[in-house]
């Protein structure tokens, strides 16, 4: 176990001296010491407002996580697909006079450096903005490291290295994890018949009894509302079981056998890790972890000269996969205007927010969670891109047109919804989405002009930083026009500001991306 830690402690401080002395790092660590002092202070002030600033409200929210990482976490070491192995480690290790079961562990104990600080933050928030005490804290630290990890570890063990004889028993675990998932949402479904959508509601189910008496991660549930609420004879008895889960687990993991059957499986899942890491580098998000991209077959016909054929080429790319251009981002706009939809009708309106709320919600979506996936950054980076006898303006347009079509169709999305039930014109409505697909643009055309700003001095994530930074900057002026625009002439003049805005914004950015296009090209 010796050469594990040696290995593990190595290339903790390799990587500590690599990060000093980038510039970048300085830059992180002061964006985290700014959030760090900023949100306690905002989620004070929301958790005293809703009133969920007690010990029961942390259970909760401890709770709901249990919900998501418990049977995600069996799913994936039952499929062999829990533990990330580099390339580096596959050489190193594997070959190594090491046992196969320290192997595993060693990938268990990469993730003990984030959980201790993730966990270190919880009990601090925990003890300042829930006021649970920091006796009660303390006990969950010390549980969360050491409890919890060594069960954690024992199923892994059990889990990514056991050696059945049938496939069937994996299987098995997996269908027991997706029960438990279903288990969960029937208790959910029980409170909201009952009780109906609410805060207090949401406590109730999150808090009951039934909730805790689900088998291994209703048991874990029971031990967090025993340290923060105060024992009661369900959450005992579901602390109890889940003591005794754990001695079995760790006597079962201690006397399995295991010989290194699962190498091939975990070289295979590096590789594929190795290869989602180079498509995020590049800004895509398609690439799934142990999942292949299936084509189909499609045919376009090539019209135009020049620049278009970059347009037609990503086209027949769309039209071959699965979902043409339709992904994730997709998915959240159609979610977001379901929901604009839902709380003004639950609502009874939004009152002096309800003529923003479309271009609010807009806003968030394309500025926190829509990702600038595709296969323009693609283009802009091959070869024969710079060959093409055309201007850098027009391969950078037909390189990102169908980004700009796929933001339509994401506007019409999120816009209509909430349109119908609001009542807006047409005029209006048509506004909005027109606001979305600028924004989208403005995004887009923002991280290449940050990449021309930056180059590799800051890093990826350093440009991605700075891309949000200029771009805040832009809807700050949009916003603050619109504000002008609806107290000067109304709701269709804000909006029709707030375009205007953005829109020589973007054309700014896409006229310095390709003119540093240009550059390149003639380098």
């Amino acid at each position: 176990m010796g050469a594990i830690f040696y290995l593990y402690r190595r290339i903790f401080v390799n990587r500590v001296k690599m990060a000093l002395k980038k510039p970048i790092t300085y830059i992180y660590l002061l964006f985290v010491l700014l959030y760090a002092v900023m949100i306690p202070f905002s989620l004070q002030v929301m958790l005293e407002e809703y009133g969920m600033d007690s010990p029961s409200w942390m259970a909760a929210v401890l709770t709901a996580f249990a919900f998501w990482v418990i049977p995600g976490n069996l799913i994936a070491y039952a499929k062999r697909k829990g533990l990330i192995y580099r390339k580096s480690d596959v050489h190193f290790l594997f070959s190594s006079p090491v046992t196969p079961k320290k192997i595993l562990l060693y990938a268990h104990l990469k993730n003990l450096g984030i959980q201790t600080v993730l966990n270190l933050a919880v009990a601090v928030l925990g003890a300042l903005l829930f006021h649970v005490g920091w006796l009660q804290v303390t006990v969950y630290f010390v549980f969360s490291i050491l409890v919890e990890n060594l069960l954690e570890g024992g199923i892994m063990l059990l889990l990514y290295g056991a050696e059945w004889k049938s496939p069937k028993v994996r299987q098995m675990v997996v269908k027991g994890a997706y029960a438990l998932v279903a288990m969960f949402v029937a208790v959910g479904i029980y409170f909201y018949i009952t009780q109906g959508l609410s805060l207090a509601s949401v406590l109730n189910f999150l808090n009951s009894d039934l909730v805790q008496m689900v088998p291994v991660a209703g048991w874990y549930i029971a031990v967090l509302h025993l340290i923060f609420t105060g024992p009661t004879a369900v959450n005992l008895a579901g602390t109890a079981a889940y003591f005794i889960f754990l001695a079995a687990v760790l006597w079962a993991a201690f006397r399995m056998r295991c010989t290194g059957a699962y190498f091939e499986d975990a070289m295979k899942f590096a590789d594929d890790y190795e290869e989602v890491l180079v498509s995020r580098r590049q800004g895509r998000t398609d690439k799934r972890l142990g999942k292949r991209t299936r084509y189909g077959t499609a045919r376009v016909t090539y019209k135009g000269t020049g620049a278009k054929a970059l347009f037609y080429r990503q086209l027949l790319e769309y039209r071959k996969s699965r979902f043409f251009i339709f992904d994730l981002n997709t998915g959240a706009a159609l979610i977001a205007g379901v929901l604009i939809a839902y709380l003004y009708l639950a609502e009874g309106g939004m009152g002096e927010l309800t003529p923003f709320m479309i271009p609010g919600v807009s806003a968030y979506v394309i500025f926190i969670f829509t990702t600038l996936s595709g296969k323009w950054a693609k283009e802009i980076a091959s070869p024969y891109t710079y060959l093409i006898p055309d201007t850098a303006f027009r391969k950078l347009w037909y390189a990102t047109a169908i980004q700009h079509i796929q933001a339509l169709i994401n506007g019409l999305l999120l816009t209509l919804p909430g349109a119908v039930v609001m009542g807006m014109s047409p005029l209006t409505a048509a506004l909005c989405v027109v606001f979305y697909v600028v924004l989208s643009a403005n995004k887009l055309y923002a991280l290449a002009v940050a990449e021309a700003l930056t180059g590799n001095i800051l890093g990826r994530v350093g440009r991605q930083l700075f891309q949000l930074f200029i771009q805040g900057i832009v809807i700050g002026f949009a916003f603050l026009g619109a504000f002008v625009g609806f107290l000067a002439g109304g709701l269709n003049l804000a909006y029709f500001l707030m375009i205007v805005f953005l829109t020589l914004a973007t054309v700014l950015f896409m006229l310095a991306a390709a003119l540093n296009f240009y550059k390149l090209e003639t380098a």
